[in-house]
């Protein structure tokens, strides 16, 4: 029986053809580091790293290839944004729909007394409303940090009227784009992002240890460095150079990884977002109807799918989620998570806490029909059972 995953929202599998060549290829034949060396082999090293900036950038409408950071994940990059940018005294505002690698890092400097923090509610699909962050806006209130789309329900947040009301408000707005990146046009210039986190590894196409903060010019200006290291030049110098990107990447990048990241950027790239939306709303569409029908469990999120990712949890009407979760894996051979999903904040909202979380079902660009089929079969054989 064939391996079915289903679980692309903690990371995409399989990765796009030449992804693992990439990243195999370049161990074997370069194996150099970027910024290090004159020689050949460096250069190339230097030329993907400048080629992965250069298409990260024109997928999120970035300004410049140099408002790209590179980091080793999402948590990384969240980390370096509110370490980077907050000081002693200031106030943040976070939703309810976060993951833990946004609440975290920011209930961590609460609880230094760096910070002031709110977290503001979301809905029954784990949607947040912009007036409520509007009304929890203070005199102090320097940044807003929302994520683009929950990893519990998939909903998207109306990112345009968040905006909207940092702008008004002078507040920067910190983009956590985990679930989005690669799935969902993103323009960062027109929606007035300051700051975009995300990984590299999930519907980016690329390989695990791999992220990115982007920063508009003027919110990378105002960033302290966080990890001050070697950047291969002006070595002399122990003050710096700090600039953003350079300061910002202290140490060897993940050249290996972002060779893999190139090939999956390109892949990518081979085909609008617009029409790989349209393809993965079909898939999310027809796997809401399977687990609707399946009578497994009520579902979690919008039945639109034009506003969600394609994200679906399901809260077990009989079984235990984490028992139905296993029971695929070893009967069927279908790959989906159960839990709180590094998200405890939302499940108040959703009334899942007490039971212990979902079961979530998760597409990726690599998700076939034939896995819905497979889905299905198993769905059916679960309801005739009675189990």
């Amino acid at each position: 029986m064939n391996r079915v995953y289903l679980d692309h929202a903690a990371t995409s599998w399989p990765k796009p053809v030449g992804v693992v060549d990439a990243f195999v290829n370049y161990q074997l034949e370069n194996g150099s580091s970027s910024g290090r060396g004159a020689y050949g082999s460096s250069q190339v090293a230097n030329k993907i790293v400048t080629n992965v900036r250069s298409l990260l950038a024109q997928l999120i409408h970035a300004g410049s290839a140099n408002d790209i950071v590179f980091t080793s994940n999402g948590t990384a990059s969240l980390n370096l944004a509110f370490s980077g940018i907050l000081k002693p005294g200031e106030h943040v505002i976070t939703t309810g729909a976060e993951h833990n690698s946004v609440l975290r890092p920011l209930r961590h400097l609460q609880n230094k007394r760096i910070i002031d923090l709110t977290i503001v509610g979301v809905d029954s699909n784990g949607e947040v409303s912009p007036k409520a962050i509007q009304e929890a806006i203070q005199a102090n209130t320097r940044l807003v940090a929302v994520t683009h789309a929950s990893n519990v329900t998939g909903c998207l947040q109306p990112l345009e009227r968040v905006s909207e009301v940092c702008k008004k408000s002078r507040v920067r707005l910190l983009v956590d784009a985990a679930q989005t990146l690669g799935y969902i046009p993103i323009d960062v210039q027109e929606l007035k992002i300051d700051l975009l986190a995300a990984p590299g590894h999930k519907g980016a196409c690329g390989l695990l240890g791999t992220g990115l903060l982007y920063a508009n010019p003027a919110t990378a200006q105002a960033m302290d460095v966080v990890w001050p290291g070697g950047t291969g030049t002006d070595s002399l110098n122990l003050d710096g150079p700090f600039s953003w990107p350079e300061g910002f990447e202290a140490g060897n990048l993940n050249v290996p990884s972002l060779a893999g990241w190139e090939a999956g950027l390109k892949w990518l790239s081979s085909e609008s977002l617009d029409s790989r939306r349209i393809q993965s709303n079909q898939l999310r569409d027809r796997l809401w109807g399977i687990l609707q029908n399946s009578s497994l469990g009520r579902l979690l999120g919008n039945p639109e799918s034009s506003k969600s990712v394609p994200v679906v949890s399901l809260v077990c009407s009989t079984s235990n989620c984490a028992e139905l979760s296993a029971l695929l894996d070893s009967a069927f051979q279908i790959e989906t998570r159960s839990g709180l999903h590094c998200a405890g904040a939302i499940h108040k909202y959703l009334g899942t806490d007490a039971s212990g979380g979902t079961l979530r079902f998760s597409l990726g660009h690599t998700t076939t029909n034939q896995d819905l089929d497979a889905l299905e079969t198993a769905c059916l054989e679960i309801k005739r059972s009675g189990i």
